[in-house]
């Protein structure tokens, strides 16, 4: 199918779904009606249950076949010379991939490759047959190198636990592996180089599976199209984007030589799930994205994605048009659900129709939900209900904390946590808080509350997060947002880089 955004996200996990096979394979089915050969891609990190799904998958529709691109792996041997494992496009064939998924299509049979685990060789072929839905399983078949080739791709993803316990129990049972080794190609294959090649996949994808602890597979979400399709029947599994209510921006934390500690950030993306929160910013002003390099910011929102399993923005707004556009695009394939953009924070004397032409650039080149980011403080140019009005957008997140911008936009989101109960009784769609980093607790209370409009509870709770606030405040608020952070999660890093000082 066509590529196209991610509508849908994250509902609560239950086990009263029906099986995933069920549910995808009733989709196949409907979606495709003619006798013509489908192709199915089936990929995702190592160690998430491609296989075994996609043999389920097969049962289920009947008239299908797997086809296990593992087979298509070049010699053991010359993986090792390159230093490569069978995550990397180099490690496979994919020329005759290529030409196998064009016979599939013309329905003609071919003889493919058999790879052998033990020899780490192809040593034989064997014929394959095409069927009605073709399912490709293995990492690579999402790849963009097969892109056009297939039909529909089904992503599964899962925590990168999950991953590393699935991946050593397979090598060392099935190939033989050490310990030591398997957890090697673990951190070679699914940290390294499916981050480089594959995790992008995830943003073209139609269909996102989730493999739990138990193995068990979950629907994550699912294409625009194929929801409104589907509706019906997946109304009770899925839901619409929420975007309303708590917000994280999430800090960025440093090692002392001042590259950014990965596993920190990690280990507070599951501390943030594991608190109920539903929602983050990835590389926002709190995450210090003015002092990151491109590269860092990008790997920030992939991270994001992959291990925080909720509805994840992305502040996209940069110091020129062609930088911010770029960065939509790594939004829009890093699987980001919308988009944060602050006016061009260098140009002061920026003119109103400046402005509005410089949004309708932006709108013209994504789909995804804009939400407009005044910061006045930092811009010197703040939004004015007249230019909201001239420009299309979801929403505005308001650090300058004028209320009076509540009524100019469709959904508001505040900036300031003193005056969270006022927003919210005045209309506010949303809150982004920093503090919230260190104390998602009090804030889901106050979020709860205000959205019940349980106001005599929401003021107990806007005079405990005052409290909060004559703790965390200005100025130096983003190191002290971190040494709160730090008060929670043992070992979290809570320096900054210049010119703020710790």
């Amino acid at each position: 199918m066509n590529p196209h955004k991610i509508k849908t996200h994250v509902h609560p996990k239950t086990d009263s779904r029906k099986p995933a096979e069920t549910i995808l394979a009733s989709i196949l089915r409907q979606t495709f009606k003619t006798n013509h050969p489908v192709l199915v891609a089936i990929g995702g990190p190592g160690g998430t249950g491609k296989s075994t799904f996609a043999g389920k998958l097969a049962a289920e529709l009947q008239d299908a076949a797997v086809l296990s691109l593992d087979d298509y792996k070049t010699p053991r041997s010359d993986r090792r010379n390159l230093k490569i494992s069978g995550t990397h496009p180099d490690a496979n064939y994919i020329t005759l991939l290529q030409k196998h998924l064009q016979l599939i299509r013309k329905a003609e049979s071919f003889d493919r490759p058999v790879y052998d685990t033990l020899s780490g060789e192809v040593n034989q072929t064997t014929p394959y047959h095409p069927k009605k839905f073709n399912l490709l399983d293995g990492e690579i078949s999402t790849y963009k190198q097969l892109r056009e080739y297939v039909d529909f791709i089904i992503f599964i993803d899962s925590d990168w636990k999950t991953q590393l316990n699935t991946r050593i129990s397979r090598d060392i049972e099935e190939r033989q592996y050490t310990r030591e080794k398997a957890i090697a190609l673990f951190l070679q294959s699914n940290l390294r180089e499916f981050q480089d090649f594959g995790a992008e996949s995830k943003a073209w994808a139609d269909v996102h599976l989730y493999c739990r602890e138990d193995y068990h597979l979950i629907v994550e979400s699912v294409s625009q199209e194929i929801f409104h399709q589907f509706e019906l029947m997946l109304h009770k599994d899925l839901a619409e984007v929420d975007f309303s209510g708590l917000i994280i921006p999430v800090t960025t934390p440093f090692e002392t030589s001042g590259k950014i500690d990965w596993s920190a950030f990690i280990r507070h993306l599951e501390y943030l799930a594991d608190h109920c929160i539903k929602r983050i910013l990835a590389a926002g002003t709190t995450g210090e994205f003015f002092s990151l390099l491109p590269e860092e910011r990008r790997l920030l929102l992939t991270l994001s994605r992959r291990y925080f399993p909720g509805v994840v923005l992305f502040q996209a707004g940069a110091e020129s048009l062609a930088l911010t556009l770029e960065q939509i695009k790594w939004a829009e394939d890093g699987g980001a659900d919308g988009i944060l953009v602050l006016p061009p924070y260098y140009y002061s004397n920026a003119t109103h129709e400046g402005l509005v032409r410089y949004f309708q650039e932006i709108n013209k080149k994504t789909d995804l939900p804009l939400i407009l980011y005044n910061f006045p403080k930092h811009t010197n140019l703040p939004f004015t209900p007249e230019l909201l009005s001239e420009i299309q957008h979801f929403g505005l997140k308001d650090s300058s904390a004028d209320l009076t911008l509540i009524g100019a936009t469709s959904h508001y989101y505040l900036g300031g946590d003193a005056h969270i109960l006022t927003a919210f009784q005045k209309g506010a769609y949303g809150l982004v808080s920093a503090r919230a980093n260190a104390y998602p607790e009090l804030y889901i209370k106050m979020e709860q509350a205000c959205k019940n409009t349980d106001w005599d509870h929401a003021l107990d709770l806007q005079e405990q997060i005052n409290r909060v606030i004559q703790k965390i405040g200005s100025p130096g608020q983003i190191q002290k947002v971190k040494r709160a952070v730090c008060s929670v999660l043992n070992t979290y890093p809570a320096g900054v880089r210049l010119p703020l000082l710790s």
